[in-house]
């Protein structure tokens, strides 16, 4: 009594407790008072917590006023999660005072109406009292062995101090409770629901921590109060799970996170369902797990966020301090390292904070999205003027085609019109130039048609008048032989017949050669093609080529590689190539002259050259020497003797090896022929 004088409230091991644990429940009161003290062991700090345990706990100890004053002292169990507490206090061998407490004890029917089990007596001067206790609870649940003494003073003022930081401690929330309402009302956003439940479940949970479930709403039914406390735990580890997946978002960015917290939803629904139906100690020691893991989760949740942990960190923070505030709760729970008063008072206050810290985590996430938000909505802003200067460039760019369209269909008409007029033969008509370089480009194109075509209605023109005149001259010379042989001007004789026999094979000579120009038109000539050597032709013409200019008064050489030389070529054709080119330039060229004839192979391409002296040949004239019956010299016709056919008939071969000829004027002074054939149709 001369230290609760001093400190006004005792705790712990000053209280001199001593306990004996009765697992069958069999004691009695007064075997309890007579059992020797050896069976009972003191209440050290260890003590405090008996973990998981059933049967009763027995408990004494004497209280002493050594002074010349009555005291008025107060004995409290601080914690309220205990079935039964009972309370004997003896004075000079008599009962005194027996009260009951606990959390199966109505609060109307307690000697203090409290919601914690204490017991209240005066002792007189010099009195001593023996106060013996027992604890029990109807299943095997934590035995916590702890109690305070308090005069009555200190205690009234407990009181006081109790209900006011009980207005506190559950007017934040509901404070908090509200402001979440208002943010659905005003944002219909479902976390603030969410929130506001968790709130509501945490306010649930410490009501029945703190024994205020039974003294304020399950008045007269504590047997409801003690299944709402694990109940509230369970909805607030769900409620929390919930706010966790709507705040970070773990569908959209953690599946695996959002399955482990459905899975820990789905079991606090199975320990509800469980707890309903009577089970308490595996129920207890699942919400216990549930309650630790649901506090760590969410943290490495947020680690595992990375990038958009910026939209947790104080989401992160909360979590910390629940974290901690768990952890240490859980220790000192089990250790009893903690006074259960100071803890439980610490342990709300993390708790309110932790409230707090939601609610601004809340805040500071819209203010985040909103930011981010007004940030794309300026992006978005940017972006839309720019797809606008975009649209309006591309709608000038369509205005443009579609003038240009427009354009173009006038064009085409004009065209069509011009076209047709080409068509029905009126080669002068021609196209003007159109707006843009591929109008132009294609006027001048059907300009160019035009004109080629007036120039092949010239050619075709001169053709038939150059048939005309080569048929007419043999066909004259006949008619005048055989005139005067009727006539009886010249006599028939064996040279009277020679001479119409060689109009006769020159006008034979002219047809087969128109013949097989025809017909080079319509396709390719018929090609034999063989393996042979081209040396040996060569070698072989060379001595009648020789012969024929030597009769002319010319030169002739020949230049060809040494060794065999394997073509794959039609060799009468070859041979008639070789014949006509050689007999043109006989024809052509004057004594003394020279024509040289070059042959040079390769891997795969054979080059004949045949070039003459003087007379020369002008460039303009050139690219017509393979049209039909062209003459650069026409004063010099007839002179030649031919039929004018002999090049195209050459083109017409070459083509048909698939092969190139042209012609140019000479540096010996005359006309220079360049063929060049592949030396096998399959390699080409």
């Amino acid at each position: 009594m001369d230290t609760l004088h001093q400190a006004g409230d005792l705790s712990g091991e000053t209280l001199g407790l001593r306990f004996v644990r009765d697992p069958r429940q069999t004691l009695t009161i007064d075997e309890v008072r007579t059992l020797p003290d050896e069976h009972f062991a003191p209440v050290r700090q260890r003590d405090v917590n008996q973990r998981l345990q059933g049967g009763d706990y027995w408990l004494k100890t004497s209280v002493h006023n050594p002074s010349r004053a009555s005291i008025t002292w107060v004995l409290r169990h601080p914690m309220p999660i205990t079935d039964y507490v009972e309370y004997w206090i003896f004075t000079n061998g008599a009962l005194v005072a027996h009260a009951r407490g606990g959390d199966r004890t109505l609060v109307p029917e307690r000697q203090i109406p409290y919601r914690i089990a204490s017991v209240r007596h005066t002792s007189e001067a010099g009195q001593r009292s023996e106060v013996v206790i027992r604890l029990r609870n109807a299943q095997a649940s934590p035995m916590h062995l702890t109690f305070a003494l308090s005069d009555e003073a200190a205690f009234l003022r407990k009181m006081a101090n109790d209900q006011l930081s009980m207005g506190v401690f559950y007017g934040i929330p509901l404070a908090l409770v509200v402001y979440a309402l208002c943010g659905w009302l005003i944002n219909r956003n479902r976390g603030s629901l969410v929130y506001a439940a968790y709130v509501l479940a945490v306010m649930g949970s410490w009501l029945g921590i703190n024994g205020q479930l039974a003294e304020y709403v399950f008045v007269g039914r504590p047997d409801i109060a003690n299944f709402m406390l694990v109940i509230f735990f369970l909805l607030a580890t769900i409620a929390n799970c919930l706010f966790v997946r709507e705040f970070l978002q773990t569908k959209r960015f953690m599946p695996r996170f959002d399955t482990y917290f459905c899975g820990v939803i789905a079991l606090a629904v199975v320990g509800i369902v469980l707890r309903t139906l009577g089970l308490q100690v595996v129920v207890v020691q699942v919400t216990i797990a549930l309650v630790l893991t649901h506090g760590i989760a969410p943290v490495l949740a947020i680690v595992a966020l990375r990038g958009r942990a910026v939209f947790a960190r104080w989401y992160l923070v909360a979590q910390l301090v629940y974290s901690a505030a768990l952890i240490v709760g859980i220790a000192g729970v089990r250790y009893a390292e903690l006074s259960y008063d100071n803890y439980f008072f610490y342990c709300q206050l993390a708790f309110i904070a932790e409230l707090v810290l939601l609610g601004v985590a809340q805040q500071d996430r819209v203010r985040i999205l909103q930011r981010e938000k007004s940030a794309f909505e300026q992006k978005y802003n940017t972006a839309l003027q720019l797809n606008n200067a975009e649209l309006a460039r591309q709608l000038e760019q369509r205005t443009c085609q579609l003038r240009e369209a427009q354009q173009r269909t006038a064009f085409m008409a004009s065209v069509k019109t011009t076209t047709g007029r080409i068509a029905n033969g009126e080669f002068g008509v021609r196209l003007a130039p159109g707006e843009s370089p591929e109008l132009s480009e294609l006027a001048h194109n059907v300009n160019v048609m035009a004109e080629s075509l007036s120039r092949l209605e010239g050619a075709r023109k001169r053709w038939i008048a150059d048939i005309s005149h080569e048929l007419r001259m043999p066909l004259f010379s006949l008619l005048c032989e055989t005139e005067a042989l009727l006539d009886g001007v010249r006599t028939i004789n064996k040279r009277a017949i020679a001479s119409i026999h060689e109009e006769v094979m020159r006008l034979s000579r002219l047809v087969s050669d128109l013949h097989e120009v025809a017909l080079s038109y319509l396709r390719p000539l018929p090609c034999t093609f063989t393996s042979w050597q081209l040396a040996d032709l060569l070698t072989k013409k060379k001595h009648e080529y020789l012969r024929h200019a030597q009769e002319k008064g010319l030169r002739f050489t020949l230049d060809m590689p040494p060794g065999f030389l394997l073509v794959e070529w039609d060799k009468g054709r070859v041979e008639q190539l070789l014949d006509n080119l050689v007999q043109n330039s006989l024809s052509y060229t004057d004594a003394p002259g020279e024509l040289a004839l070059s042959i040079q192979a390769g891997p795969e391409r054979v080059s004949i050259t045949l070039q003459d002296t003087l007379p020369g040949i002008e460039p303009a004239d050139a690219k017509h020497l393979f049209e039909p019956l062209y003459r650069a010299d026409i004063a010099r016709s007839r002179r030649a003797g031919g039929s004018g056919l002999g090049l195209s008939i050459c083109q017409a071969i070459v083509h048909a090896h698939h092969g190139s000829i042209s012609a140019e004027p000479s540096p010996m002074g005359g006309l220079a022929i360049h063929i060049d054939l592949p030396r096998s149709i399959d390699k080409i």
